[in-house]
């Protein structure tokens, strides 16, 4: 059993359930048989320990000298964001201010291991910066969102995201809004469901509603708990994410396991979570959103055969067991048993 500092600055440590990228992660190592201590603040590293796990590159460079310094091995995690495209109004790694760039380059080059969720990062990032320490770490999905797709003749739409205004924008809401409008105005009535953290686009949310006169039409939730969110994604038969661009698609890989019929876009690491059990849009293109999500909806064998094929990818390549198996190798490569 080895000591591990599961290293994430967050601003209270009782946060990290709330996210379910960070909790898989913890909950791996300790099901594995470590001894996770957490640490959200630079002036709080223990002295001793085995490894350290670290979240987000941006951080990581004073947390991996500290290993340096004692000798330990470090570990970083999580969706890199190595290049978005232009029109994504958020920092990727080249949009990053120099010395944060220079701070990430420095930190992907002396820890022991660069865990990517992706391949796509882990062969432009390893290209990059020349790297010969990287691993592929997807997320996964916890055993209690593997739940058996049941036939929900309604017309529900899902999406959960993060109501920051240019996240919403990532997302492609804006596209899915007026997606709503177009199937309203073909008298084709949908209700679509919005979850997740507010922030601060939630007033930019609501005036693209009220402008569409779709208000009877979207029922905004909020920020939910994990089992309200569980119980959400079993009732609701197709879940939409348009993204343009997505470093893994989380939220997507859990309404799969729940049995969802999933309508995105085939953008960043979308398709290898996705698959060919899923309907793809172009980003951006409210119109042929509108007609994917009419197809499924006049449509319920297909739907239905989305559903299961969703479930049946998801149980295969994403549940908690595949992480474990995954995350065990790495940690013996690194002599960590």
């Amino acid at each position: 059993m080895a000591k591990v500092v599961f290293f994430c600055r967050i601003k209270k440590k009782s946060m990290l359930d709330s996210f379910e990228y960070y909790k898989q992660d913890i909950d791996a190592l300790r099901a594995l048989g470590h001894e996770v201590s957490i640490c959200n603040s630079f002036f709080k590293i223990p002295l001793k320990f085995d490894v350290m796990f670290i979240w987000w590159w941006t951080y990581a460079l004073w947390p991996v000298l500290i290993c340096k310094l004692f000798r330990k091995p470090s570990i970083i995690t999580g969706t890199f964001n190595f290049r978005f495209p232009k029109k994504i109004e958020k920092n990727d790694y080249f949009r990053r201010p120099f010395y944060q760039r220079f701070l990430i380059k420095k930190a992907t080059t002396l820890c022991s291991l660069n865990l990517f969720v992706n391949q796509l990062e882990l062969e432009e990032c390893t290209k990059y910066f020349k790297l010969n320490n990287v691993g592929l770490y997807p997320h996964v999905i916890h055993n209690d969102y593997l739940n058996e797709p049941t036939r929900n003749n309604n017309n529900w739409l899902l999406n959960i995201s993060w109501s920051e205004k240019k996240n919403l924008i990532r997302k492609g809401i804006p596209e899915l809004l007026k997606a709503v409008k177009i199937l309203k105005n073909q008298n084709i009535e949908v209700i679509l469901n919005l979850a997740g953290y507010k922030g601060d686009g939630i007033d930019f949310l609501f005036n693209m509603v009220n402008q569409l006169d779709i208000n009877k039409n979207v029922n905004y939730i909020g920020t939910i708990n994990r089992h309200d969110k569980i119980q959400l994604l079993k009732s609701s038969s197709i879940y939409v994410q348009p993204s343009h661009y997505e470093g893994f698609g989380l939220a997507v890989a859990e309404a799969m396991g729940c049995g969802a019929c999933i309508i995105t876009c085939d953008v960043g690491a979308i398709k290898s979570v996705v698959g060919d059990a899923g309907i793809y849009v172009p980003p951006g293109s409210p119109n042929e959103l509108a007609e994917a999500i009419k197809k499924v909806i006049n449509d319920d064998s297909l739907r239905f055969a989305l559903q299961k094929k969703a479930y049946q990818r998801a149980s295969e390549y994403f549940s908690f067991t595949t992480k474990l198996d995954n995350l065990k190798n790495h940690l013996k490569n690194l002599k960590i048993i």
